[in-house]
């Protein structure tokens, strides 16, 4: 009988096909296993992990510093520490991090999630396998346009989505404690919080990315921005639209006694695209002809 690692790989290969090409799950189930009993085994593990998957979405017991410590030290190249990290971040109750205070006096947080940025093509034309889309790369680069990422650090990144960052609606002097903000009011920013990573898979810094397609209400969907008015905090004072910075080092330095600068700010859109595996067992980017 394969062995439970096997069925997550093969799981999280057909997940990360892109839905137009992606062959039937029945059909791939049969490739991949021709001996009945072992598919029978897939579909049993495969209801043991729903079932533990609904489970740990239920469950509260992860503190934020064991949540910081999981995003600080984990490997983003193995593939069963982002399955770990998703169950995670995607449970209904998940506790958010705080981020500090930028110098205009906004004070920030971030509220857990795997996912939440879009990209304008989602189906690249790569023959290596495609990562799911909690993981994504970024050119940052207005040139950057190639049907292959050579990763080059001047050019983007890749990065795990961690959650979206939230703006502190009160008045600064009444948040003092964490229960001062767990009951008042938080204003969403249209910025999702990002952990870049590196060729080691090790953590390399903590962006926020403005999400250009922000749902909409009426349509209850989510519509690429077809104006110029994007990407402006809630504490700016400079009018500079901001479509991706750095807030900090390490995930580590996050907490609310702290002021912060939102480095290397781009004043342009930025182009998210989906990440693949090489041969390495490396993640880098595929960008878009």
């Amino acid at each position: 009988m394969p062995p439970d690692e096997e069925f997550l790989a093969f799981w999280n290969k057909w997940l990360a096909q892109p839905r137009k090409s992606r062959p039937d799950l029945d059909e791939a189930l049969r490739n991949m296993w021709p001996v009945k009993a072992d598919r029978i085994a897939y579909c049993r593990w495969s209801g043991r992990r729903a079932d533990e998957r609904l489970h740990a979405r239920q469950m509260t017991n992860i503190s934020p510093e064991e949540l910081t410590e999981m995003l600080a030290t984990m490997n983003y190249n193995n593939e069963i520490a982002r399955g770990k990290l998703v169950n995670v971040l995607e449970r209904s109750v998940v506790p958010w991090l705080p981020v500090g205070s930028d110098r205009a006096g906004g004070i920030y947080r971030i509220v857990p999630g795997a996912y939440g940025l879009l990209l304008d093509q989602q189906d690249p034309k790569t023959n290596r396998e495609l990562v799911s889309m909690n993981v994504l790369g970024i050119n940052t680069n207005e040139s950057t346009k190639s049907n292959e990422s050579d990763d080059s650090d001047s050019a983007g990144f890749v990065f795990h989505q961690i959650g979206n960052l939230e703006y502190w609606g009160g008045n600064p002097d009444d948040l003092r404690t964490y229960e001062d903000a767990a009951n008042g009011t938080w204003f969403p920013t249209r910025f999702h919080a990002v952990m870049r990573f590196g060729r080691n898979g090790a953590a390399n810094g903590v962006f926020v990315i403005y999400d250009f397609y922000p749902g909409d209400e009426y349509l209850q969907e989510r519509r690429k921005l077809d104006d110029r008015d994007w990407g402006y905090l809630p504490s700016d004072v400079s009018d500079q639209p901001i479509s991706i910075a750095k807030i900090a080092n390490k995930i580590t330095d996050l907490r609310f006694e702290r002021t912060f600068d939102f480095v290397g700010p781009l004043d342009y859109p930025v182009e998210l695209v989906r990440a693949m595996k090489t041969p390495e067992d490396t993640i880098i980017r595929v960008t878009v002809a």
